[in-house]
């Protein structure tokens, strides 16, 4: 078992991502990047509560705990790697009071005005000042040679405005108030990528690149972000007020990594076409505590000439809850290099025994 980064064997784990980041043709009999956990129901919430300024980090017990996890765990989850973070929910960094309930967490509103971020440095607030504070104490107690440190991952800039204001006023917006939208979008860009870079410069680099939020080493800076909300809008609009933020996000980070939903697919075109961006897809299903999914939006079956489509051009990694027949037709279907699959299945080991015979590409 491979248990840090100074193992020998690490040399191709990072040649493999390498390949996939750029998309390279896999050699005969080589399968795609596999990552596989239990399919069960999101937990809920017992005791719903505000999320709360993370406490000082500790160097000394935080350390241990990580040299422990590596050490009975290893550094990979079947082909993607354990990470080390020290991220916090990026809509604080915006002033949106965070609920955390049904399992999750939940950004609530705080638009004020359309001036609101008008002399505002991100660098005042509290929350930003715990993530580089811990970030830095998280270094002092952990080698950064040895174990992998992952970037944050924050929500793009349709996601920020709609935590900010909630998806009927953001709407709204485009209509009523689209030059006040614009500006504001590129005030929050502005804090996303001043908090972003701060984080990430802090982070050491491995081999010339550093690691994302999901289990890959980018040749290069990077970051990870989501664009959840994309969904709401057409391809015109969105490439009209949204897209110029992604644009100027990848702007600022070599590698730079972006979460998405096969709901929004009708910009699947747009965010291919930004060089240097890779891409996660999300094949929405809901996983019911009786045991059964119940699909959301396009699965699969319908969303293979959209993915055969972004494989042209560059790698892809699609999450879902798998079964066979589903990973049958994907790995049939798509290339292996650049092509990970990763996501929620039945029977994890059934799984690997069958599908992870083969090397990786």
């Amino acid at each position: 078992m491979i248990r840090d980064l100074t193992d020998p064997g690490v040399d191709e784990i990072i040649e493999r991502y390498r390949r996939y980041w750029n998309n390279e043709e896999a050699e005969e009999g080589n399968r795609s990047l596999f990552q596989f956990n239990p399919a069960r129901p999101m937990g809920d919430t017992p005791d719903p509560h505000p999320l709360e300024l993370p406490p000082l980090l500790d160097p000394f017990p935080f350390g241990e705990g990580i040299r422990r996890s590596y050490e009975e765990h290893g550094l990979l989850n079947d082909d993607l790697l354990r990470m080390v973070g020290t991220g916090i929910t990026s809509e604080v960094l915006i002033g949106c009071r965070v609920a955390v309930r049904a399992g999750t967490h939940w950004a609530e509103p705080a638009f004020v005005d359309w001036k609101q971020f008008d002399d505002y440095r991100v660098e005042d607030n509290p929350w930003f000042q715990r993530l580089i504070e811990n970030t830095k104490r998280a270094l002092d107690g952990v080698d950064g040679e040895r174990y992998p440190f992952s970037c944050m991952a924050f929500r793009g800039a349709v996601d920020m405005a709609e935590a900010l204001m909630k998806g009927e006023r953001l709407c709204a917006a485009i209509v009523d108030h689209p030059q006040q939208l614009k500006d504001l979008l590129a005030r929050i860009t502005d804090i996303t990528i001043a908090a972003a870079r701060a984080h990430s410069d802090l982070l050491p680099r491995f081999r010339g690149g550093q690691f994302n939020s999901y289990g890959t080493w980018a040749p290069g800076s990077t970051v990870t972000f989501t664009l959840d909300g994309g969904c709401l809008f057409s391809p015109a609009v969105y490439e009209e007020f949204f897209l110029p933020c992604d644009r100027r996000l990848c702007e600022a980070f070599e590698r730079p990594f972006v979460h998405l939903h096969a709901a929004s697919r009708q910009h699947f075109v747009a965010w291919t076409e930004i060089p240097n961006l890779g891409l996660q897809c999300v094949i929405d299903q809901a996983w019911l505590p009786e045991g059964r999914n119940l699909p959301i939006g396009p699965q699969l079956p319908e969303l293979l000439a959209d993915f055969k489509q972004i494989r042209q051009t560059k790698s892809l990694m699609i999450y879902g809850y798998w079964n066979e027949e589903w990973l049958d037709l994907a790995t049939a279907e798509l290339a292996a290099g650049g092509c990970a699959i990763n996501g929620m299945v039945d029977d994890p080991q059934a799984i690997r025994q069958k599908y992870m015979q083969m090397p990786a590409a």
